[in-house]
């Protein structure tokens, strides 16, 4: 489906860093790898966010989202697919995020398109978001690519905050990395069910880790 303007604009303003839902406030991980030591130079930030790329959104994140979208007028299907991606949030901190995104995404919905949540806030933020690009009709091939715009900035932004890496070292970074999402999305769009997985311990102990770290600027 060729997206309209009027679709791409509803597209950009949904993966806009002014949509107030709160993601600069988690790093979903990226702070503690960085006390650890796995990120700390431009190279080891490229490694590492190749590895979310294409280990957590190509195998399962991009996965979930599109069934979600395609089943968002099916009741019982998207809500075994949202129970799917709720389960997937291994640490407390993974949780929050993601219901915290989610209520204000529906805070959002109501106060700026008037419209009615569909999505109760415990199903986390993809639930939300892939049933508001629904009812939006937007393609599912640029959802993918936009979600992935989204998670991809929100990591990187965190790393050149706290590293610190500058400004153009992060662009770099990122033109690295959107040069793989087309393949990214390719995958994640033609994987079968039974191959989707969200099993990243490294990336869990990470996340839970942060919850006890002595020094934090983000809330994941």
């Amino acid at each position: 489906m060729d997206i309209n303007s009027a679709q791409l604009l509803q597209l950009l303003s949904l993966s806009s860093t002014a949509l107030p839902v709160g993601a600069y406030c988690y790093s979903q991980g990226v702070e503690t790898a960085i006390h650890c030591g796995t990120v700390h130079d431009e190279a080891s930030a490229i490694h590492y966010f190749d590895d979310v790329l294409y280990m957590l959104l190509a195998r399962f994140e991009l996965p979930i989202l599109k069934r979600l979208l395609l089943s968002y007028q099916n009741e019982t299907e998207f809500l075994s697919w949202a129970n799917m991606y709720r389960a997937s949030r291994e640490s407390k901190e993974l949780l929050a995020e993601s219901q915290q995104l989610a209520f204000s995404l529906n805070a959002w919905i109501r106060d700026v398109l008037k419209k009615p949540v569909q999505v109760k806030k415990q199903l986390g933020f993809v639930p939300v978001y892939a049933h508001l690009c629904g009812e939006l009709g937007l393609g599912v091939h640029e959802v993918l690519t936009a979600y992935t715009f989204t998670v991809l900035e929100n990591q990187v932004l965190a790393a050149v905050k706290t590293v610190p890496l500058g400004q153009m070292s992060g662009q770099r970074i990122l033109w690295h990395l959107h040069a793989h999402v087309p393949l990214v999305v390719q995958q994640a769009m033609a994987l079968p069910d039974e191959c989707l997985s969200s099993a990243l311990p490294q990336y869990a102990m990470l996340s839970m880790q942060h919850e006890t770290q002595y020094s934090r600027l983000f809330r994941s």
